[in-house]
């Protein structure tokens, strides 16, 4: 009997069966994507005469992320193709902007209130509790929900407004998050009024008398950016002339 290993491939169907066995890949998916019934799936991944068309094996490497060139008639043994596929794996691994981080997520665990100016002139600090959960996912107090994106040295929260459904970007550094009060800067749509609004705050473990929240925040004016209509009515007209 050849050893998995020593095994060699004279047909795509070959390699398409050794594929699916290898990356536990539902069969049935690939019928829906070849347009057949599973069954066909089945005896076609016992033929042997390179009946696969092109168009099919676009279709399955795209779907399934697999580079094409396993199916080059050059690529003829087990150890090419799960060398090709590890090299692919490996490339997205390292090409990928967000990644685990348990030290971050057991330190970001549990509950945090942010403080930042809120857009009102007449309206005092904002708090907001935050939850984070250990899965990556968290929920403030005004029933926003929202997921935290981990980066090798800053992270950011993406979350979705309860009411307006627009979303809230909070970006951090991660190495402060171990102090158990660290600083922000947040993009959202001001209350009321669908503009931008930058905000630099802080998150902290414990709950801050408002009056050293200010001291700390220092000057709002220093800490707050508003977009302005103008600006929008900028970028309006410029569109009009070279629409």
């Amino acid at each position: 009997m050849i050893e998995e290993n020593d095994e060699r491939f004279f047909y795509n169907e070959q390699k398409l069966d050794f594929i699916i066995k290898h990356l536990k890949l539902d069969a049935t998916e690939i019928a829906k994507l070849f347009g057949v019934k599973p069954a066909y799936i089945s005896k076609l991944r016992d033929a042997r005469h390179d009946s696969l068309k092109e168009m099919h094996l676009y279709a399955f490497t795209g779907a399934f992320n697999i580079p094409f060139k396993i199916f080059d008639t050059k690529v003829k043994t087990t150890q090419e193709i799960k060398s090709i596929l590890e090299e692919e794996k490996n490339k997205k691994r390292s090409n990928q902007i967000f990644k685990s981080n348990k030290q971050l997520l057991d330190s970001i665990q549990g509950d945090w209130y942010a403080y930042f100016y809120p857009s009102n002139r007449f309206a005092d600090i904002y708090k907001i509790n935050t939850t984070f959960h250990l899965d990556g996912t968290l929920s403030d107090q005004n029933n926003n929900q929202g997921r935290l994106l981990i980066g090798t040295n800053q992270s950011i929260i993406v979350k979705e407004a309860f009411n307006s459904k627009n979303l809230i970007t909070i970006v951090f550094d991660n190495h402060q998050v171990a102090y158990e009060m660290f600083h922000f800067s947040l993009l959202s749509k001001r209350n009321h009024v669908n503009r931008e609004m930058f905000n630099f705050g802080f998150f902290s473990r414990k709950e801050i008398e408002l009056d050293m929240v200010k001291d700390i925040l220092g000057d709002k004016e220093r800490v707050q950016l508003k977009m302005e209509c103008d600006f929008i009515e900028r970028i309006s007209e410029y569109v009009e002339i070279i629409g």
